[in-house]
């Protein structure tokens, strides 16, 4: 008999498409725009920032990421010339920031906050207005060329409802939006942004990043701290990850978001995959969980899973700290994909293919290796009822049960009747209820010794 194969997952996961800035800069080889060169930066003998260096190129937008402290605005402010570094170079077109004049840097270069000032006695267009004054002389007033660029500014970043009002009237979100728009004024070739969707709701968050990824194809620069892995990974053209003042990673965002380096910048552990709609990475953070029952003894759960039935549940036991095998799953099956993205073992069949006897020996296995085995509210027809019996010489079970089991009977009666002869010793209803089930049944002591 050939042994039949037990699919694990994909240890790395494939480069992803770039929605908004099509995974690659206006210039990919084009000339660097900015670089921080071994950047270090001390306060009261802390090191913010330890030895960084960031390049980008024209048209490049770079994602700084990381955890609360890192050393990302700090780095910001340091590439923007707001902080002097103790050691390094920052290198603005080829030229040392350090000998530019703040005019010519800003000239060049815009910033936008992370926290907007409230400006308190100006309205939403002096202050727009205000990233004129680079390009004027000392005593020059705006003239109708300055309130065009910043008029257009406000409409890129629909902030013209609003523009005779007092900035300290505003809420936080708008606010945001002007200080966006007062940079756009500027017209720079490089745009630093801190967290620049701070304060913004969903939609806004989606329009302010769509709005940089044009800037980018039109050749300006961007280098921003974001919070949202998501939306960096989605945005960005690269990643810079960094912890403690220090670059863990630095690449596309699949050599960067990877649950290894998520774990050493953040502290925990996390399942990256690609979106379905967009192609993007996203990143599912793992349950605290994972923390309190780190220590499972090594106690191993199979799951009786199809149709979506399952995915929940591995996902909460692997947040429990669960060893996690699955049934025989077809291709395309939502299981199937949870499976992958959670690093459990599954027997692999084609789609909507019957279990023969190799695929059913497999699948005992696997279920042979297992302290418990949880019973999802899976339909049962011709194709997978050999998903039960591969199970049925087992001694413990826990289900999970809405609703009766009739309603998902396909096979005239055979899986009801199977089903019922199971030593079920639990039955859940949510898979949260299934993790505490587990850990109620399966003493943390048992581990793979205790298994027949």
């Amino acid at each position: 008999m050939a042994q039949q194969q037990i699919l694990k997952p994909c240890p790395e996961v494939r480069p992803c498409p770039v929605v908004a800035g099509n995974g690659k800069p206006a210039s990919a080889d084009g000339p660097v725009a900015v670089a921080a060169r071994d950047i270090v930066y001390e306060i009261d003998g802390a090191r913010l920032v330890d030895g960084v260096n960031v390049a980008a190129r024209r048209g490049e937008f770079i994602g700084l990421i990381g955890p609360n402290g890192a050393g990302k605005t700090t780095l910001l402010k340091t590439i923007a010339g707001l902080l002097r570094q103790r050691e390094g170079t920052v290198w603005l077109e080829g030229n040392d920031l350090a000998g530019l004049s703040p005019a010519e840097i800003a000239r060049t270069m815009a910033v936008i906050p992370q926290l907007a000032p409230f400006t308190f006695g100006f309205t939403a267009l002096e202050v727009v207005l205000m990233g004129r004054y680079p390009h004027m002389d000392r005593f020059q007033v705006e003239g109708d060329a300055e309130r065009r660029a910043a008029l257009n500014a406000m409409r890129l970043t629909e902030t013209e409802a609003f523009a005779q009002r007092p900035v300290s009237t505003l809420s936080g979100g708008e606010r945001q939006r002007v200080f966006v728009a007062r940079a756009l004024a500027q017209e720079p070739r490089v745009l630093l942004l801190d967290e620049p969707t701070a304060n913004l709701d969903v939609q806004y968050q989606l329009k302010v990043l769509d709005l940089v990824s044009r800037l980018t194809r039109d050749g300006v620069t961007a280098i921003a701290a974001v919070h949202d892995l998501p939306l960096a990974a989605r945005y960005c053209h690269r990643l810079v990850l960094l912890a403690r003042g220090r670059v863990v990673a630095d690449g596309l965002a699949h050599e960067v978001l990877t649950p290894a380096n998520i774990e050493a910048a953040f502290g925990v552990r996390a399942v990256v995959y690609p979106d379905p709609l967009t192609g993007a990475l996203t990143v599912s953070l793992v349950g605290p969980r994972v923390s309190e029952r780190k220590a499972a003894g090594g106690a191993r759960v199979h799951v009786v899973c199809g149709g979506g039935s399952g995915a929940r549940v591995m996902y909460e036991l692997r947040s429990a700290g669960y060893e996690v095998t699955a049934c025989v799953l077809g291709a395309g099956d939502t299981d199937r994909r949870a499976a992958d993205i959670l690093g459990v073992s599954y027997v692999p069949t084609p789609p909507f293919g019957e279990i023969d006897d190799d695929v059913f020996e497999a699948h005992r296995a696997l279920a042979k290796a297992a302290d418990i085995v949880v019973l999802c509210e899976t339909p049962f027809g011709r194709n997978n009822i050999r998903n039960l019996e591969a199970v049925a010489d087992r001694e413990h079970f826990i289900a999970v049960e809405t609703g009766p089991f009739d309603r998902r009977d396909y096979t005239g009666g055979k899986a009801r009747a199977l089903y019922d002869s199971l030593p079920i010793a639990s039955r859940c209803a949510t898979p949260e209820a299934v993790v505490d089930t587990v850990a109620a049944l399966v003493p943390e002591s048992v581990g793979t010794e205790s298994r027949r």
